[in-house]
């Protein structure tokens, strides 16, 4: 009887018991199932670190293990929000692209302390990639369910949100991905059907997901964006956007601001958005409160979502902000006109050195001795003068290519000595005739090539009164670079430190070098009627590289990616370098100036000219003094007779 009575009190306990362990594992399959899609997801975006955020804790510790077991091939984490530690203090600047596993959406507690939390702190970017669970529901579509549960939270156009919820077969689950478009608009949040999961298939994808997110995600949807930017130098009776935009008029005034402003135009219809543009007169300076002026104000206090003007990659700034690719290159020359030169020896004494010229004399000397020694001989077969002054003139003759008659000389040694003489003054001739013509031809040479040759001339030198002037000279360890700023450009009594036009202006004077940004002065000197022989007289000398510049946005800008992309795609495609060269300086071709303006002007026949006035003034002193040679005697018979008569 005892024993009936337990074996019918037993059989309940043991249908209970199967009842339950039924039950722990369907519960079991399904988080395996859970974590092997979780699983292919960190395969599929190559990521390696993980924190598993779980709800309650029914499940005991079987659940750990059963996570450590299945990610042994990962570096993993976890939380539950009734633990002592913080969310946000599991993160920190700098680390890993990290997988976060929320493993109910629905848990309140998951909600209010972690997806809250990580709202608050922008924790929905692409630096954490989250895969959240839920269940669907026959009653709600998919949609509906995740814009009730999610739409609350603040989250950009870079958030990686997947959120997978479960079908009702239990064994694939349906992917979401999620995102808005600006969290300080209010847009609505985006959700896009990505792909499946299934135990068969495994975690599968659609095709338009296997572009990066940035080509996905390429239409704003005509969102509104705020830049900022500076003007130091718009004219008065301008209207600011008129002249932001203007490509055509005054490129010499804001260059930099305004042509890259042009491409981000182009950026404003490759992603479908709107820009409103923000003005200031300022670059950017760091104040005494810490906070900072200019564009850089308007980008760190988060007033504007990046600057379309070009910034200096500067050490100062970096902490404060986050820098685009290389946006803007310029260069910063010194410019000047090479003075020409004007010593008196010029063009027709350079083809022949010094020895060659006395060489030269003491051949014409010598045969013109040996064709005297010839004259007396010649004398003997015919009458002939005996001159001196005859043999001189005759040799001149000779050299000159003008020559003798032939029935002046008779013996064949005379004859020879004239022949020799024209061969070699006409070899002589041409020589010199030649290298004065290719002389002229020929690009002269250049003395200041260099900032030393610079330094040692007797040129003035000045520099443009803008901020990154500055630096370029007081912030090196280049003693020579110092000597120019301090000795020079700040030199007492002088006033060298110029604005743009007045920089255009004295180098247009001659005489003086200018540092400034290169293209910027070139367009202003055309503009400013400068001549194209002036135009090619001018010589760069650049002692400092290029400074590159780019657009900065505030730390964790969630536009940082698509702005990197939509400068990679201008540049790739050539219309960063179309951009580049509409507003480049088209300069005058000089080779073919000087080409056009060969010839021998008055700086180069000065020695000419001086050398027949010269010989005009001693003939004119000489016929003088013959005139005078001539009337002294017949003074000194009048002078005789009247002291006869007295």
């Amino acid at each position: 009887m005892i024993k009936l009575q337990v074996k019918v009190i037993s059989w309940p306990l043991i249908i209970l018991t199967a009842f339950l362990r039924v039950l722990q594992i369907e519960s079991i399959n399904t988080n395996f199932l859970e974590l092997a899609a979780f699983e292919d997801f960190l395969r599929s975006e190559h990521l390696s670190q993980v924190l598993v955020v779980r709800g309650d804790d029914a499940d005991g510790d079987w659940q750990i293990e059963c996570h450590q077991k299945l990610l042994a091939n990962y570096r993993v984490q976890f939380y539950r929000p009734g633990m002592s530690a913080n969310f946000e203090d599991l993160m920190f600047y700098g680390s890993p692209r990290t997988a976060v596993l929320v493993l109910n959406f629905e848990d309140v507690l998951v909600r209010r302390r972690v997806l809250g939390v990580a709202s608050e702190a922008g924790y929905f970017n692409n630096s954490l990639a989250w895969f959240i669970l839920g269940s669907g529901r026959e009653s709600l579509q998919d949609e509906q369910l995740i814009e009730q549960h999610l739409s609350g939270y603040s989250m950009a156009i870079d958030a990686d949100i997947t959120v997978a919820l479960r079908g009702q077969d239990n064994t694939s689950w349906l992917l979401y991905d999620v995102y808005r478009i600006s969290q300080k608009v209010s847009t609505p949040l985006i959700i896009e059907k990505k792909g499946v999961w299934t135990i068969s298939a495994g975690y599968q994808l659609f095709d338009s997901f296997k572009n990066t997110w940035v080509i996905r995600r390429s239409n704003f949807h005509n969102v509104t964006l705020l830049g900022s930017t500076v003007l130091t130098e718009k004219p008065p009776g301008f209207d600011d956007m008129e002249y932001l935009a203007d490509d055509k008029q005054l490129l010499q005034l804001d260059p930099m601001q305004r042509k890259t402003y042009q491409l981000f135009q182009l950026v404003e219809r490759m992603f479908n958005l709107s820009l409103v543009i923000s003005f200031t007169d300022k670059w950017g300076e760091l104040l005494e409160n810490g906070s900072w002026s200019g564009v850089m104000g308007q980008v760190t206090s988060r007033a504007a979502d990046f600057a379309v003007c070009p910034i200096r990659f500067v050490l100062d700034r970096q902490p404060h902000v986050q820098y685009s690719a290389v946006l803007h290159t310029q260069s910063l020359h010194f410019l000047f006109r090479h003075p020409r030169r004007s010593h008196i020896r010029n063009i027709f004494f350079e083809p022949l050195s010094n020895q060659v010229w006395w060489c030269v004399l003491i051949l014409v000397t010598g045969s013109t001795l040996v064709l005297l020694i010839h004259v007396r001989q010649e004398r003997m077969l015919s009458p002939m003068e005996n001159r001196l002054s005859f043999v001189w003139f005759t040799m001149l003759e000779t050299y000159l290519q003008q020559g003798p008659a032939n029935e002046i000389f008779r013996l064949f040694s005379t004859r020879l000595l004239i022949s020799f003489s024209c061969i070699f003054s006409f070899m002589l001739m041409q020589f010199y005739g030649a290298f004065i013509v290719g002389s002229l031809l020929s690009e002269s040479s250049r003395s200041i090539v260099n900032l030393k040759a610079l330094y040692d001339s007797n040129l003035a030198i000045g520099m443009e009164n803008i901020s990154y002037n500055f630096p370029i000279f007081t912030n090196t360890s280049n003693q020579l670079v110092r000597d120019v700023y301090g000795k020079k450009i700040c030199k007492s009594g002088e006033h060298n430190i110029l604005t743009l036009q007045q920089g255009a202006e004295r180098i247009i004077q001659g005489k003086f070098a200018f540092h400034s940004a290169i293209d910027r002065m070139y367009r202003l000197l055309l503009d400013l009627r400068m001549n194209e022989g002036e135009f090619c007289d001018l010589q760069e000398i650049m002692f400092s590289p290029p400074y590159d510049a780019g657009s900065i946005m505030p730390k964790g800008s969630p536009w940082r990616e698509h702005l990197a992309h939509a400068l990679l795609h201008l540049r790739v495609s050539g219309l960063m370098q179309y951009n580049d060269r509409k507003w480049m300086v088209l300069r005058p071709d000089c080779s073919l100036f000087k080409a056009s303006q060969v010839e021998v002007d008055l700086e180069h026949f000065a020695p000419a000219l001086f050398t027949l006035v010269l010989a005009m003034v001693a003939s004119a002193l000489v016929f003088l003094l013959e005139l005078f040679l001539h009337w002294l005697p017949d003074f000194r018979r009048r002078l005789g007779a009247m002291s006869l008569s007295t």
